[in-house]
């Protein structure tokens, strides 16, 4: 499979289940790995997993988001990303060396609203003056 027809595969995965179930989600990719294993293309998977963010990136803008805070996020922060990046992985790390706040990364996108960084930005601004 040419690296053009893995794009055009993982448009078609993501196409297709976009609006389904996380059950019916997984019941497809097992089919899909079998049919990766059947013909073996077993060992292009990483570059289909890449094929397949991408194509949910450019579908819905944003494929994973992680948030690291230094508390669990309120359901409302919840659904406001959910909202902001429909559909994309949802990762929530605490670290409570932020002290407070929350740091936010959409895919290559990072803010730093953290009192941590925030002192580390401050930091480096002294040092530069």
């Amino acid at each position: 499979m040419k690296k053009k027809s893995l794009r055009n595969f993982a448009r078609g995965i993501v196409e297709t289940l976009h609006e389904e179930t996380p059950a019916q989600v997984e019941t497809a990719m097992k089919d899909v790995i079998s049919f990766m294993k059947e013909r073996g293309l077993l060992s292009r998977w990483r570059e289909l997993e890449k094929e397949l963010h991408t194509a949910w990136k450019e579908k819905f803008g944003v494929s994973k988001v992680t948030v690291v805070s230094t508390h669990p996020m309120m359901q409302k922060t919840y659904k406001i990303l959910e909202e902001l990046a429909p559909g994309a992985e949802m990762i929530e790390r605490i670290d409570d060396r932020l002290m407070g706040g929350a740091i936010i990364r959409m895919d290559d996108r990072r803010i730093d609203g953290s009192i941590l960084g925030s002192l580390q930005r401050l930091k480096n601004t002294l040092l530069d003056s």
